[in-house]
């Protein structure tokens, strides 16, 4: 149950970071291997491809949340118009497909120009979004919507997540006391699915980096 009757925004904030690091590193990681900076052998390949396709479905189904669940919320307030927001998400979803399909080219051709190109207007796109998003939608939240509706928002997002991905890669964006005061409020069963899902995270990680 809620202890606070104010709305927690961290689990949002961390997967923004996420989102927001991981088209940036991997448009520059992309762009290395299209230029022969980086070699990309088939193994490397299929784990850049896979994460990317992971989290090309983590961004549609963050975005699917807001416009289904939190979206009506918030006109309740009729604090906010999120009309610019909706658009965006509008925009981005032919830049999610490219990607997706320059993911599979990679693991099957090893090219990855095209798939560089995307993922850059996919950072920069996502990085406006968000500071809109934050900057505008975030006050309205903590000032207009109660713990138990943030708890449904954050529930539905849970329910069609991939938890063994999503867990790990935004945990990693904690700061030392975000990641105290997370793990706490988790408890065991937290605990227990980092450890968990972190030893697959890891082993990807390392095919990614090439090692």
């Amino acid at each position: 149950m809620p202890t606070t009757t104010e709305p927690d925004l961290l689990g949002m904030r961390l997967a923004h970071r996420a989102m927001i690091a991981d088209t940036a590193r991997f448009t520059d990681l992309t762009r290395d291997i299209a230029a022969g900076r980086a070699n990309c052998p088939p193994r490397r390949a299929a784990a850049i491809a896979e994460y990317l396709l992971l989290l090309c479905d983590s961004i549609h189904h963050h975005h699917t949340i807001e416009d289904e669940v939190l979206w009506p919320l918030l006109r309740g307030t009729g604090a906010v118009d999120v009309r610019e927001l909706e658009d965006d998400h509008a925009q981005l979803d032919p830049i999610l497909d490219s990607v997706r399909d320059g993911a599979r080219e990679l693991a099957r051709e090893g090219s990855a120009a095209a798939l560089s190109d995307h993922l850059g207007r996919l950072n920069a796109l996502l990085s406006e979004h968000i500071a809109d998003e934050e900057d505008t939608v975030f006050p309205v939240i903590t000032a207009h919507l109660d713990a138990e509706q943030w708890s449904a928002v954050e529930a539905a997002a849970r329910k069609g997540a991939t938890m063994s991905f999503e867990l790990p890669r935004m945990f990693g964006m904690c700061t030392p006391e975000e990641w105290e005061r997370a793990t706490a409020e988790g408890g065991l069963v937290l605990g227990l699915m980092l450890r968990w899902f972190g030893r697959g995270h890891r082993r990807r990680e390392a095919l990614i980096a090439g090692s």
